[in-house]
């Protein structure tokens, strides 16, 4: 019995994923649907409204462009939440570390990030992600989540909701989401079920990056922080994954203010080791104003 919420911006991927999961969930469900497209909503809002809208016990918050390909995986979450108690939130992409440094949920680091979903392109070449540190078995506890597929039961949305002030956009509410989650119950990356992402995702453009840095500042005192079982080496995690992101963000089309705006955030000039990435950085930023003036 699982509610599964929807924001739709396009009809054609929504009757889609309805019919993949028709055909695969194996227990009874419902589809809620939100169409954003005619008065948009921020995707915190949509998931809340959705969310009160529903009229089963299990939630299942996931993105028009996938299809599944496990059968019955309803039935294993189901059997996840029966068997413990303690679990609030699954996910199939997230990792066991969120970083002071303004960024995704990716790290880039073996131990700390779980993955298991397959990208599709649109000249339909797959690319499997499969991020597993510990391969022996099939949950990794998480502390943040991507959002392309979330699932929970509805007292724990009741609990923790989609934060819909500070976020109103279409970015970080799954961190956010996830983060404040695991600071109450339990937050896994399953591996049992295998999902097929349509289109790889959005950029991280300049919408992407104000709402990243604005929920880092909101939550600055809290972090860095990881799982209870892992062994915290700040210096050294954050140090990889500011150099991580330096590099992933530098293909971005990201405005020469916003990328200044983040150096500043992680304070570039503490961090010698990074310097020389950040010409390679704010390289296209600056070829760009060059050959505007031309």
């Amino acid at each position: 019995m699982i509610s599964v919420i929807i924001c739709s911006i396009n009809k054609k991927f929504a009757d889609q994923v309805q019919e993949s999961i028709a055909t695969s969930i194996g227990v009874t469900w419902e589809a809620i649907i939100i169409d954003n497209t005619l008065f948009p909503e921020s995707i915190t809002r949509v998931y809340n409204i959705g969310a009160a809208k529903a009229q089963y016990n299990l939630l299942c918050f996931i993105h028009e462009d996938i299809l599944f390909e496990t059968k019955d995986w309803g039935k294993k979450l189901l059997t996840y939440f029966k068997e413990d108690v303690a679990l609030g939130l699954i996910g199939v992409a997230g990792s066991k570390y969120k970083s002071k440094t303004p960024s995704g949920w990716f790290t880039g680091i073996t131990k700390l990030d779980c993955c298991n979903i397959m990208h599709l392109d649109k000249t339909g070449t797959q690319q499997k992600i499969y991020l597993n540190p510990l391969p022996e078995t099939n949950i990794q506890q998480v502390l943040v989540l991507d959002g392309v597929f979330l699932c929970c039961p509805k007292q724990v949305w009741q609990t923790i909701k989609f934060d819909d002030v500070l976020l109103t956009d279409f970015h970080l509410y799954d961190i956010d989401f996830s983060f404040r989650t695991a600071e109450k119950f339990k937050v896994i990356v399953s591996y049992d079920i295998d999902i097929i992402h349509v289109t790889k995702g959005a950029h991280y453009g300049d919408k992407w990056l104000e709402s990243t840095l604005k929920w880092h500042k909101e939550m600055y005192k809290k972090l860095p922080v990881c799982i209870p079982e892992l062994t915290l080496d700040k210096k050294v995690f954050e140090s990889n994954i500011l150099r991580t992101w330096l590099i992933r963000l530098k293909h971005e089309n990201l405005s020469f203010f916003n990328k200044i705006n983040w150096l500043i955030n992680i304070k570039i000039w503490k961090n010698i080791f990074a310097w020389p990435y950040v010409v390679l950085f704010l390289l296209k930023s600056i070829l760009k104003k060059l050959a505007a003036k031309n």
